[in-house]
């Protein structure tokens, strides 16, 4: 496979496809700079071009999982007349079938580095992947379907059962974790953290 096709950024493309897919089959610790060029088919040092070192691609991995997510989010509070419950639950299904989908993508994303010291382009990336789920929150505090507060708080709470479920799915402590029992833990979740006052 000769280098010129990869000429005007479609190099970096094809690293970090090769990339995504060894990260499902072998893990962060399989992938290489050295051996994504041989599997791509260029030279040693071409990786280099784009990615200064292992550190700097697994950052534009998870960018990129961090963009895929935030498509699927924003599609799934798409407004088409839908009350916040469905909306919601539309979103945790969207979040979940994500990460059961991409379960080595998940993983990375939810490294350490990547929730406290996340380089400035990443926290960014990551801000604007979960807009659309911040966003339903204040919309769900507005209309009285959640308790009011701190919106990082109360999104937290949502994600974090929603995490949740993906990773017993993923260790297969689910099986089948299909919508209804996903619609069935949003109806709980919200139970105890509704508006109380406002009903």
């Amino acid at each position: 496979m000769s280098e010129r096709r990869y000429h005007h950024g479609n190099l970096r493309a094809a690293l970090l496809a090769q990339a995504e897919t060894t990260l499902r089959t072998s893990g962060v610790d399989g992938l290489s700079l050295r051996e994504l060029a041989r599997e791509v088919g260029v030279s040693y040092g071409s990786p280099r071009r784009h990615f200064e070192d292992k550190a700097a691609l697994l950052d534009a991995l998870v960018e990129v999982g961090l963009q895929r997510l935030g498509a699927e989010l924003a599609e799934a509070v798409e407004p088409d007349g839908r009350d916040f419950v469905e909306v919601l639950t539309a979103v945790a299904i969207s979040y979940i079938r994500f990460a059961t989908d991409s379960p080595a993508m998940v993983d990375l994303m939810s490294r350490s580095r990547y929730l406290s010291q996340a380089p400035a382009a990443l926290v960014e990336a990551r801000e604007a992947s979960f807009a659309p789920v911040r966003d339903l929150v204040e919309r769900g505090q507005a209309g009285g379907e959640l308790v009011s507060g701190d919106v990082r708080r109360v999104g937290t709470l949502i994600f974090a059962t929603l995490h949740g479920l993906a990773t017993l799915a993923n260790n297969g402590m689910i099986d089948p974790l299909d919508d209804r029992l996903i619609a069935d833990a949003i109806q709980s979740l919200l139970a105890g953290i509704a508006d109380t006052d406002s009903r």
